[in-house]
């Protein structure tokens, strides 16, 4: 073996070590709750949105 083939298979392991090191921080338990709170961003303001539209005639434009 050639120090070239030995450099390839030293990244290929590295790259996989943190692949898996990614996956386990992803999944883990401590991080459950952030991603909770985040994929529940987008859903936050939706009643302050739905009274905005409301009491705004100008927001309806061409549905008039």
């Amino acid at each position: 073996m050639d120090w070239v083939t030995v450099g390839r298979s030293l990244f290929t392991v590295m790259c996989f070590t943190f692949f898996v090191l990614v996956l386990f921080i992803a999944y883990s338990k401590r991080s459950k709750n952030r991603y909770d709170e985040a994929a529940n961003v987008p859903f936050l303001d939706d009643d302050k949105v739905q009274e905005a539209d409301n009491h705004d005639a100008a927001s309806h434009g061409a549905k008039q």
